[in-house]
Formats: C-alpha cells, structure tokens, sequence
C-alpha cells in the first residue's frame, strides 16, 4: 500500500525520497479500477484564466521531461470527494448502482446549495507517486465540502484520503516511465522555490461521470451545484 501524506510538505519529502514512480498503465490496471471504467466523482473545475494560465506555466516546465504526460487542459480539477465506479451489479462498497445515482445527485443538492463559496489559491508544485499536482491552499474549504458529502451520503464511502488526510490539489501530470525522475525532482525543486500563484473562488461544484481508458478520463457533466451566499475571505 502507497504511503499517505500527512501534509504537502510531507508529500513532497516522500517524493524527493522515490526510487520510482505508479505508471499509468499500472494504475489502470490496479486492482482498484480492474474491470470497471466509470467513475463517479465531486469536483471542482478550475475555469479562471489566471489558473489556468499558471497551471499552463507548470507544465510548460515539466512537459519535455522524459515520461511525463501532461494532462489536457479541460482535465484540470481539485477533487472533493470520490463517489465509486457506477455498476449494474454491486459487488464491491465502492459501487454505485447506475439506478441510485440520481438519488445521490438529488441528496448532493440539498448539502451543497446551502455551502458558501469560499477562496483559495494556487500554492507549490509537488509530486505523488503517480502524478504531479499544484497545491491548493484554501483554509479547509474543500476539506469540510468532502466531509459534508461523507456524512451525508449514505452511498458514500470512507478513504484514506479523506478527512483528516485530505490534501487539496490539481494533478497536472501522470507517468508514462521513470527514465526522467532525477530530472522532474530538480525541475519541481526550483518551481517550488517562486511565488505560489493566484487567488480563486470556488463557487461550484460538479458530479461527474469519469470515464477511465489509457487516454487521460474524460468527464461527463451529471450535475452541477453553485455554492450560495457571500464568498468568505481569503485563507
């Protein structure tokens, strides 16, 4: 089992420690996703062109490194909560049946409608084992969104990720080899010694159908909640 980071320094003192990196085809192939290829999610997009623009300049960083494959731009997301791989046959806690999404979807509303939007900001590049992400800092926004869902929806499951160990991020890049890992380390090193980027507000929250392949996962819209009343400030 992959070790979990406790915070984002912590991340990024177990990435600078890798001999090696979690390939991409590995990670399809995982017993975690093996068989089954939609994946239901809580996300958050990232729309702003001052985000997307920064995230552009990372990767415009890392692309040329050998076995890095930057995602797509309409890839770019700060996850709230992983819902499960929707089935027509539940066997496993982390399914769905395809029948009870909308119900979920319905339950989802009655939560987040009622959160405030919130600010955040862009914050250091980093590394897990499988991917490169951007920090995001935003006071515990997205945390207490992805224990709302927890508690509220009995569909849901726990994961180690969530709570306590939630670290919001945008992943920006996966692994096709580890020929460039000495190389992505140094790169990262000096990325992380400029300014972090700019300030956004999350003021949305989408349900989205992911839909699992060697390509980067494509996201299908299945609901879309706009977070109610005054943005809070900045963390």
């Amino acid at each position: 089992m992959a070790e979990l980071a406790s915070s984002f320094d912590d991340a990024w003192a177990q990435f600078q420690r890798r001999e090696s990196l979690r390939l991409a085809g590995d990670t399809l192939e995982s017993e975690w996703s093996r068989g089954r290829a939609q994946y239901l999610t809580f996300l958050v997009r990232m729309d702003e062109p001052a985000v997307r623009d920064h995230l552009a300049a990372v990767i415009e960083r890392i692309a040329g490194i050998p076995g890095i494959e930057p995602y797509p731009e309409d890839y770019w997301h700060v996850t709230v909560k992983g819902a499960g791989f929707q089935v027509v046959k539940r066997t496993r806690d982390d399914e769905i049946l395809r029948g009870d999404v909308s119900r979920m979807a319905g339950k989802a509303r009655a939560l987040l409608t009622k959160q405030a939007p919130y600010r955040a900001t862009l914050g250091l590049a980093n590394g897990f084992g499988d991917v490169v992400f951007v920090e995001v800092g935003d006071g515990g926004g997205t945390a207490a969104l992805n224990g709302l869902l927890l508690e509220g929806l009995d569909e849901l499951t726990g994961a180690p990720i969530d709570a306590a160990g939630f670290l919001p991020h945008i992943s920006v890049a996966r692994f096709r080899s580890n020929e460039g890992l000495a190389q992505l380390k140094e790169t990262l090193a000096s990325l992380r010694k400029e300014p972090p980027g700019p300030q956004f507000t999350v003021q949305r929250v989408e349900l989205v159908r992911a839909w699992l392949s060697e390509d980067a996962p494509d996201f299908e819209t299945l609901a879309s909640y706009a977070l109610a009343g005054p943005a809070e400030t900045a963390p």
